[in-house]
């Protein structure tokens, strides 16, 4: 059947040479290839939808052909021909889905150029301007091609295809195109592809670039009659501007579904990278990499959008494309007005993909509030009084800065060793000194460094739907459970069956190397949800009037793509705090012998299987007193004494607690570190606080690495096992009698080195019966809950198991110090054990104890 449908794609083609040569006066057999290429597409299965449009577009061209509305017959034949010649080899499996996209957007682009019946109109220009980049973009990859990369070579000769068959372009730039595309495809064919070849077509490239540029400056000239016409008014233009972003629609009336999804996910992925680049802009105004980081982001857009159809976001992409053109040809400036400018229009294109998702949904959208306005500022910023001009600038932060900032050195040695250092650098002689260790010096080099660091190259990668990526994880998560099975029946167990078991162990090794693969698969880096931060940082920083760098240490550290999501609201609350309450605003600093502008740092890393989040700022710190004064004035507790400072600390994070004396917008109203805390240990992490007055502060957040299998230790009570993360336990021991105290108010406190911490049982906790009662006849397990820690005691350890954590039913999720069920290597469920619930569930229980028996002395 397949070779039935490559044959008849064949005829098709040949039908179309046929017409071409007799410049289409046979109508009939227009006719005829118009209901053969109908029953094709017909026949063809649904699986592969870019092949049917393409499809669907020849018999829209052959359409315009029968009807002459094309002026250009053998430019559209010759396209129809090649996205056939595509779909030929397509169904032979010779040819990839992304070939066959660029001919139908070839084929596209000739038919929207024969729609352009003025050949000077801006739709025309915008045609040639995109075909200068293209020339210009394919000129650089063939100086970086390899020779024998047959893919990327392919892609060049298809993209000058395309370059080729705009009409829009002089003749001698589309010859020199077709010529080249010739060249490579012959030089392909034959595996003779040499650098020398690569750079020859360059060359030629490269002055066809200057010949359409030349056409562009000319195109662009205003001519006598155009001199000679009136001109409108600036309220007469800014009208008819309304008047067409108004009339701009976010979905075109025939469109594909799958192709729109798929741009909205590049999309954003474009903006993202263009986000960063833009910020690293601000630190650097003259790094050209950046800059032409961002224009291809946003030419990019441009295209693909304009392709699909989607022409609010073309068009404003279009713009900001226009600004970064200025700014890459050192027109302008990039900063101040120019910066927010292009960081609006990323935003704008962030929130016209949302709605164009909602769009793809059914539901009724419109253009979102400022994108007129912010279209008309793109197209003249001047005219609003918009500049590269800064609010202040500041140079990139010192070494002696830094030193001071973390705390290493003072300003007063700073200044003494800068009037006296001679020709060393500040560092050596400061290291010299012994003011300062080595490392002290190295790692506010590696700070300053960060600051203008920016990742180079990219890994390759193919896209994978989550869906499929999800079953292929949940199979392995069952591979576990059914080789935990195996590993523990008795014939294995026995050691009777000494090859068996042999055998079960390699697959043991097997299972493991694949659960840590697929564990892998999920990770994905940090560095897009750290971008979101600094940018977070930025605005924050212009709102309230503060002058902050904003360094991030392991953006590539990897962690669950589930848990992203989740950490990026208690991240925000973070950030937040630290610019607004942590940070002083910069006479403040001045007064305070620190540098006028504070430093934000977030830091992540792997240490001991889990995942450890930093957030460090050099502000006031926290206020031991004014937390104090608040949490007896909330009745939280009753005095201070005997309170630790990380006891005061952790007080913050009580729902509705704020020191703050005002409330404004960023902060202030005590609603956010409570969601902080609850969100970490949701994912069963943990969070800490260090902080030192005048110095900074310093959160710390442990999380595991996946919440998808679980390194757990299992334990018996009674007659049912039990799963405690092994993130969470210290130690495990069996305690002395003498050891062991209880309280007035009836808790139980066992000495762990010297330091008396609560003991809980966990029989009592959830009423198990037959249980060790005799915690000298038990184990007692130190588990760390994120405050000072407690002993829970267990009947023994059977051992350590990876698990697959699955989540359990609405009445069972709702018991305290569960979080999770996993299937056992015996088949059954155990239960894993949340250790912050279990110490509250615990607290709680023994509350109540306390009462009723106060009740009792005082009904007797």
């Amino acid at each position: 059947m397949e070779d039935n449908k490559v044959t008849i794609a064949k005829a098709i083609a040949d039908a179309c040479s046929c017409l071409s040569e007799t410049q289409c006066d046979d109508k009939a057999a227009i006719v005829e290839t118009g209901a053969a290429l109908e029953q094709l597409l017909l026949s063809l299965p649904d699986e592969i939808p870019v092949l049917q449009r393409a499809l669907q577009v020849c018999l829209e061209a052959l359409q315009g052909l029968y009807e002459e509305s094309v002026g250009n017959p053998q430019a559209v034949f010759s396209a129809i021909i090649q996205v056939l010649s595509c779909t030929q080899q397509l169904l032979e499996e010779n040819c990839s889905e992304d070939r066959l996209s660029d001919e139908l957007q070839a084929l596209q682009n000739v038919l929207n150029d024969e729609c352009q019946e003025d050949s000077d109109s801006p739709a025309r220009l915008e045609g040639v301007e995109l075909a200068a980049d293209s020339l210009e973009d394919i000129t650089a990859l063939l100086l970086q091609a390899n020779p024998t990369d047959e893919d990327d070579l392919v892609r060049i000769s298809v993209t000058l295809r395309r370059i080729s068959s705009e009409t829009s372009l002089p003749s001698d730039a589309k010859k020199l195109a077709l010529e080249a595309a010739d060249k490579l495809e012959l030089a392909l064919k034959e595996k003779n592809v040499s650098e020398d070849l690569l750079a020859e077509l360059a060359e030629a490239l490269a002055s066809t670039s200057e010949t359409t540029e030349e056409c562009i400056t000319a195109a662009t000239e205003p001519s006598e009659i155009r001199n000679n016409e009136p001109q409108q008014t600036d309220a007469q233009t800014e009208q008819n501007d309304s008047e067409t972003s108004s009339q701009v629609s976010l979905l075109p009336d025939d469109f594909d579904t799958s192709l729109v999804a798929d741009f909205i996910t590049e999309c954003g992925e474009y903006i993202e990278e263009a986000e960063a680049a833009l910020l690293a802009l601000e630190s650097d105004p003259t790094d050209s990499e950046a800059v032409n980081k961002v224009f291809r982001a946003f030419h990019t857009i441009k295209g693909t959008s304009a392709f699909l159809g989607l022409s609010a976001i073309s068009d404003l992409a279009h713009k900001a494309e226009s600004l970064l053109s200025r700014v890459r040809d050192g027109e302008i400036q990039y900063g101040g007005g120019y910066a927010d400018l292009t960081l609006r229009s990323a935003d704008m294109v962030k929130e016209l993909l949302k709605l164009v998702q909602s769009a793809l949904a059914g539901e009724s959208v419109q253009l979102p509030d400022g994108y007129e306005e912010l279209c008309r500022l793109l197209s003249n910023p001047e005219a609003a009084g918009i500049s590269s001009e800064a609010v202040e600038t500041v140079a990139p932060p010192r070494v002696g800065d830094l030193l001071v900032a973390e705390g290493a050195a003072t300003r007063e040695d700073i200044e003494v060793v800068a009037a006296e250092k001679g020709p060393r650098p500040i560092g050596e002689e400061l290291v010299r000194r012994q003011v300062v260790s080595a490392a002290d010096v190295a790692k506010a080099i590696r700070t300053q460094k960060q600051l203008s660091a920016d990742t180079q190259g990219k890994d390759a990668f193919i896209r994978v739907r989550t869906d499929r990526l999800d079953r292929l994880i949940d199979t392995i998560g069952e591979i576990v459970i059914a080789h935990s099975m195996v590993a523990q029946d008795e014939t294995v167990v026995s050691g009777r069956h000494h090859e068996l078991a042999k055998k079960v162990t390699h697959m043991g090794k097997i299972v493991r190397d694949l659960q840590q693969l697929s564990m892998s698969m999920r990770m994905v880096p940090l560095k897009s949800t750290f971008q979101k931060m600094a940018r977070m940082v930025r605005d924050l920083a212009h709102k309230t009037g503060k002058l902050v760098d904003f360094v991030t240490e392991g953006e590539d550290t990897e962690i669950d793509r589930y848990m992203v999501d989740l950490i990026n609201d208690p991240l925000v609350h973070m950030v937040r705090n630290a610019v607004d309450h942590g940070i002083e605003p910069p006479e403040v600093r001045e007064q305070n012998g620190k540098p006028r502008k504070g430093l934000v740092r977030l830091a992540a890393y792997h240490s001991s299987g889990n995942i450890v989040i930093e957030l460090q700022d050099d502000g006031k710190g926290l206020n031991r007193a004014k937390i104090v004064e608040k949490a007896i004035e909330k009745g939280l507790i009753s005095s201070d004494k005997g309170l630790s400072d990380n006891d005061v600390y952790s007080l913050i994070f009580q729902p509705g607690f704020s020191t703050a004396e005002k409330v404004t917008d960023v902060s202030g109203r005590g609603v956010g570190l409570d969601v902080v805390k609850r969100n970490i240990e949701a994912m069963r992490g943990r969070i800490e606080i260090s902080s030192e007055p005048g110095k900074g502060t310093t959160f710390v957040v442990r999380m595991p690495l996946t919440m998808a299998i679980t390194e757990g230790m299992l334990v018996k009570v009674g007659s049912e096992q039990f799963i405690m993360p092994i993130v969470n336990i210290r130690m495990s021991f069996r305690p002395q009698a003498e050891a062991i105290t209880t309280l007035a108010d009836e808790a139980e406190m066992v000495l762990v080195h010297g330091k008396p911490i609560p003991m809980y049982r966990l029989y009592e906790l959830f009423e198990i019966p037959n249980a060790v009662e005799d915690p000298t006849q038990g184990l007692l397990i130190v588990v760390d809950d994120g405050e000072a820690g407690y002993a829970l005691l267990v009947d023994e350890i059977v051992g350590q198991q990876s698990v697959v954590a699955k989540s359990l039913g609405y009445s069972i999720s709702r018991t305290k110090g569960i979080s999770g069920g996993a299937i056992l290597g015996n088949g059954r469920v155990g239960l894993i054990l949340d250790p912050a619930e279990i110490a509250v569930a615990a607290r709680e229980r023994l509350a109540k104890k306390c009462d009723s028996k106060t009740l009792q002395k005082l009904a007797a």
